[in-house]
């Protein structure tokens, strides 16, 4: 009887211990992480940050990797799902491989908009530029107030903005002044050509592409596509340009790429884009947004395939947050040192560990068995 006893103590307590063991990496196959998007630099899951923002922080994200290696990355999400934030965020930083593994200089900030939190994730290799006190006061000044109103994107823009310029990257710099827009027909508002024109100056540094757009009333003998094609010619448009050409009287629209981008940026790609974005607006006579809209989604188009991310394993990572709750004041900042290890690689160390476990187990019970019929020490005897 004690040695059932023991035997029984002792399979609960193996249960408790595979359940400590198991749970870890059942929380971490729950918080599974979501594929970055094309953007990288910019994964806005919650869909709170405009588009006019999120190229703008490419755009410069892009420039610091290819100037230093650095990466920061922006991500929003709706929530966690009841994971910690501080877990939530660590996870994307080491599956998405921000930064690199020899210098381990990446940053993901991370908006979990339901939760009402945010967090900061910092690679070892940029300690020095972002200390702790550096990284606080960075989340207290340019993002805490913006969050608490819930205007993200102003939020975002400040606190990337600041990461870049702390990390010696370009965030306001002058841009050419090359015209990108000819509103033959009148009718763009002056504000949309300013920005269209900025924006092509802008993101063909990065890019190699400037996105030209065309009002005309009518395309006079020519049809749409022929006009297109001799408009591209006559102004000189490079071979990773775009034009955009709007003909407001016969009601129609063309678009044209460069023949050296055309095999990404593919007609059927162009076609997706004029369906969703532009056709909608142009249908409405609202011809300055959709225009802006559809440059817009060009540009991002661009961006997103103008730098590869660096693949790397982040051997460690630094945290820190702020929290936006009003129970956590911007001064009583979290600092916790982190060795996280892949989603994979918990469950296959827990699954070993299991089997060990197990067959520990197996052992010691056979052992009991052969003690309660034998007695301590004892041998079967073999009869003849």
């Amino acid at each position: 009887m004690e040695i059932r006893m023991r035997q029984k103590t002792f399979i609960i307590a193996l249960i408790v211990l595979l359940l400590s063991t198991l749970l870890p990496a059942f929380s971490l196959a729950q918080t599974a992480v979501p594929e970055h998007t094309d953007s990288f630099y910019v994964n806005d899951f919650a869909n709170v940050i405009d588009e006019k923002t999120e190229n703008y922080i490419v755009n410069y994200g892009i420039r610091l990797h290819q100037q230093s290696g650095s990466q920061v990355v922006l991500v929003t999400v709706d929530s966690t799902n009841g994971a910690a934030i501080e877990e939530y965020a660590t996870s994307l930083f080491n599956a998405w491989e921000a930064g690199s593994a020899d210098n381990n200089k990446g940053v993901l900030l991370l908006f979990s908009i339901k939760d009402n939190e945010y967090w900061a994730v910092r690679g070892k290799g940029l300690e020095d530029e972002l200390n702790d006190a550096v990284l606080s006061q960075i989340l207290s000044q340019s993002l805490e107030p913006d969050f608490a109103r819930k205007e993200y994107s102003f939020g975002a823009r400040k606190t990337y903005g600041s990461l870049i310029q702390k990390l010696g990257g370009v965030w306001k710099e002058q841009v050419g002044s090359k015209t990108y827009v000819s509103d033959n027909a009148g009718v763009l508002k002056k504000v949309s050509k300013l920005y269209l024109n900025q924006s092509s100056n802008r993101f063909k540094t990065t890019t190699g592409s400037g996105i030209y757009v065309v009002t005309v009333k009518n395309s006079a003998d020519k049809n749409l596509q022929e006009y297109t094609y001799s408009k591209f010619a006559s102004i000189g448009a490079g071979s990773k340009d775009v034009m955009l050409v709007l003909d407001i009287g016969g009601d129609n629209y063309h678009i044209l790429q460069g023949k050296d981008i055309d095999g990404m940026l593919t007609n059927e790609a162009m076609q997706e884009i004029l369906d969703t974005v532009l056709e909608p607006e142009f249908a409405r006579k609202n011809y300055a947004s959709g225009a802006v809209a559809t440059v817009n989604a060009l540009h991002k188009f661009l961006l997103a395939r103008a730098d590869i991310p660096q693949s790397s394993t982040l051997a460690s990572s630094e945290t820190i947050a702020v929290s936006s709750t009003a129970a956590l004041q911007a001064d009583k900042a979290m600092v916790v040192e982190n060795q996280p290890v892949s989603i994979s690689k918990g469950i296959i160390v827990s699954g070993l560990f299991l089997v060990f476990i197990l067959l520990f187990s197996l052992a010691i019970v056979w052992r009991n068995r052969k003690i309660a019929l034998y007695g301590y020490g004892s041998r079967k005897q073999r009869h003849g």
